[in-house]
């Protein structure tokens, strides 16, 4: 599973559900959609995408328990981390590792924020509002398009605010990365014998606590 599939999922259902609606999804339709029906289709996009995420999650902490304990295995043959004249292949699948397991953590952390914010949307709204995005978007269960699209336009502003802040975070976080990136260049000392040493052994221990 991924945001292709997700995407893909949610193209046919949207398809499937204006079947005979003057909304109806087409390949026409979609080059001369209005304003606000693409506002919503956006909207409805983004809260498929957030309820999906919990389930996103889970299969991810699923895979990454397989493919990380694959690759500890390997590199254990190869050999002994306990031998302090590591290989140099070794250690850099001892920091590959490493580094995996950190993005692997963030992406999981992403997905777990989303669907928190798909729970968060859902409380801002009335109970009988709710009931029909849950059971659309959530539950994967059929229900009429006006319906969806009706609660949907009539709490667009809300829903909207949520990833619009979301946005304007993200854009935030960007500009002060980009502003680091064209700061004045670190200077780089030059590493030691000694200190290549400490970074091998180093390496070895925290590969040793990934699978502890």
């Amino acid at each position: 599973m991924n945001l292709a599939i997700i995407s893909e999922e949610f193209g046919e259902q949207i398809a499937a559900i204006t079947a005979g609606t003057k909304y109806e999804i087409s390949s026409e339709s979609d080059h001369d959609v209005p304003v606000m029906e693409g506002r919503i289709r956006n909207t409805m996009y983004c809260l498929w995408k957030d309820a999906t995420s919990k389930e996103l999650a889970k299969y991810l902490e699923r895979s990454a328990e397989q493919y990380f304990q694959g690759l500890y295995e390997f590199s254990y043959g190869v050999t002994s981390y306990e031998d302090v004249s590591i290989t140099k292949g070794t250690e850099r699948l001892a920091l590959m590792i490493i580094v995996e397991k950190e993005n692997r953590k963030r992406q999981i952390d992403r997905l777990e924020r989303a669907y928190e914010r798909f729970r968060s949307i859902l409380d801002s709204l009335p109970p009988q509002d709710v009931e029909v995005l849950q059971k659309y978007f959530e539950e994967r269960k059929k229900v009429d398009y006006e319906l969806l699209r009706g609660v949907v336009k009539k709490h667009l502003k809300i829903i909207e605010a949520y990833y619009d802040a979301n946005t304007e975070a993200a854009e935030q976080r960007s500009k002060e990365i980009t502003k680091d990136i064209e700061g004045p260049a670190p200077k780089i000392k030059p590493v030691s014998v000694q200190q290549q040493e400490k970074n091998k052994k180093r390496a070895v221990k925290q590969l040793n606590k990934l699978f502890s």
